[in-house]
């Protein structure tokens, strides 16, 4: 019976897990994840119901093969945005039914710190000393520290000062509040604010001023990428400003090819589109459900919302408020800030970056994320070898792949890495 070791009870790790047991009755798989609930990882941990999926349900499905698996567990149709709380509980449901008096599938509730390898096995160290054996290894680690911005630097860890929302929590119990970054975080934590504050103000500060546009109530069909839009970042940018309201069904289209599109880049176009147009590309590409969209621009109308095209210079503590100095020249005073940058691209996990240093694996593309054969998921070591028994998934593979976070991709990566697992 094959072996096989997952570090990571995300939804990545999850979805491999249901993958590989659902596929061989000659597999056992076991789990290293600290947390008690698998697949809920930070994306869907959240308790507010207020927080909706940015993908509609339809698209969705966990599992390749059951493209309306979804839609059929929470009976909504395939254009309805349900929350990540009720698409938490529909992950344990997909484990749920394939470990149903399974003796084949193990959770072991503790950090893995180290993997070592013989010709016989894969053996991962625990931070508590033991170790946990197996055949092959899968990397689902999830996300990267969140980017803090140095402004926040020397000020005090309390409520009023959150550095990563996701796994810090939000107060809401302030009446004015500044958020560094304008993304779809953004929508959860102003609605949130508002809902419990009706009386407060939220600001949205980011360099850009972009804010997640809406999908349509209907989704239409995706578009065939052109060539132009192949080979270069300003060509991607190029062809979707120039398709007016298609746009969205064009966007579509690359984001469907975006890691064939992103392997042929050379660097230089990859560090192009990361520092040229990634932040425009993510106003497109996450797009929020219609419903928060209008909520959004009701409170905009409103100034319950306030967006500041700015920078951050300084944000200093002064007793029970901050003071925000803006790149602008102007200034606020509010109660509490939220850092809402996003997700580092480099590996910053403790396991990834032990294995690097030994040299099992190495830094992906742009020295993001780690290295890996795209076609299979097998990672490289530092010379660039491929290991067929340690694969990656999910937002560690950001340097090869670019398009790795989201359900869409990750549902097809379990999908191929289980295939490559059973067919060694």
């Amino acid at each position: 019976m094959k072996r096989v070791l997952i570090v990571g009870g995300g939804a990545s790790g999850l979805l491999v897990a249901v993958n590989l047991l659902r596929k061989s009755d000659d597999c056992e798989v076991t789990i290293i994840e600290p947390n008690e609930k698998l697949g809920l990882g930070v994306a869907y941990s959240t308790l507010d119901p207020d927080h909706l999926l940015n993908v509609p349900a339809g698209r969705m499905s966990g599992l390749v093969e059951e493209p309306k698996s979804l839609c059929d567990w929470a009976g909504v149709g395939e254009n309805d945005f349900i929350s990540r709380q009720q698409y938490g509980k529909y992950l344990e449901f997909l484990l749920a039914r394939e470990i149903k008096d399974s003796k084949r599938f193990k959770h072991v509730q503790s950090r893995a710190v180290d993997v070592n390898e013989s010709t016989a096995e894969i053996t991962c160290k625990l931070e508590n000393g033991e170790e946990v054996r197996g055949d092959a290894l899968v990397l689902a680690l999830g996300n990267s520290e969140s980017i803090v911005p140095t402004s926040f630097d020397g000020l005090p860890r309390s409520k009023r000062v959150v550095r990563d929302v996701w796994r810090e929590g939000l107060a809401t119990e302030f009446d004015s509040v500044a958020v560094i970054g304008t993304g779809l975080t953004f929508y959860d934590i102003a609605l949130s604010i508002l809902r419990d504050r009706p009386n407060a103000k939220v600001h949205g500060i980011s360099r850009n001023g972009l804010l997640p546009l809406p999908h349509l109530r209907h989704r239409a069909p995706a578009l065939d990428v052109p060539d132009s839009a192949r080979k270069s970042a300003k060509g991607i940018r190029d062809y979707l400003t120039g398709m007016g309201e298609k746009w969205r069904e064009a966007q579509d289209g690359i984001r469907h090819d975006l890691q064939e599109i992103w392997a042929n880049f050379p660097d230089a176009e990859k560090k192009s589109f990361i520092n040229e147009h990634f932040r425009w590309w993510n106003s497109l590409r996450h797009r929020s459900a219609p419903e928060i969209d209008e909520r959004i621009s009701e409170a905009l109308a409103n100034r319950k919302i306030v967006i500041h095209k700015a920078g951050v210079n300084s944000i200093e503590s002064q007793g029970e408020v901050l003071k925000i100095e803006l790149t602008t020249g102007g200034a606020l005073t509010v109660g509490q800030v939220v850092n809402c940058c996003g997700n580092q691209f480099f590996a910053t996990q403790s396991l990834i970056e032990t294995l690097v240093q030994k040299g099992v694996l190495a830094r992906g593309p742009l020295d993001f994320g780690i290295a890996c054969d795209v076609k299979t998921l097998a990672t490289k070591d530092n010379n660039g070898k491929i290991n067929k028994r340690i694969f990656g998934i999910g937002p560690i593979l950001v340097g090869e792949l670019l398009e790795t976070t989201a359900i869409p991709e990750i549902k097809s990566e379990a999908e191929l890495v289980a295939r490559e697992l059973l067919s060694a």
